[in-house]
């Protein structure tokens, strides 16, 4: 997985995990910031809950099982302002 940089965005590096992570095999894909990820099922729940993981690990939040709805993290940018909310 590539090295994160402190001038990345949040949306940058979640989108780079996304893309490494689940979509390697599908370059097709334009992973664009509002894509419903769910909803068009580029990724299920168990990458759901690895993707859980390392937001909590990358960005040093805590996510409350009450915030696991699909609102929080249908795509890219609901994900980056999400963990924005988190973090203050």
């Amino acid at each position: 997985m590539a090295l994160h940089t402190e001038s990345e965005s949040n949306a940058e590096i979640i989108r780079t995990f996304i893309r490494e992570r689940f979509l390697y095999d599908r370059p097709e894909v334009t992973l664009t910031a509002d894509l419903p990820l769910v909803e068009q099922r580029l990724i299920d729940s168990l990458q759901l809950m690895q993707l859980v993981q390392f937001l909590q690990d990358r960005f040093g939040i805590a996510i409350d099982i009450m915030d696991l709805v699909v609102e929080n993290f249908a795509s890219i940018d609901t994900m980056a302002a999400f963990v924005e909310k988190q973090k203050r």
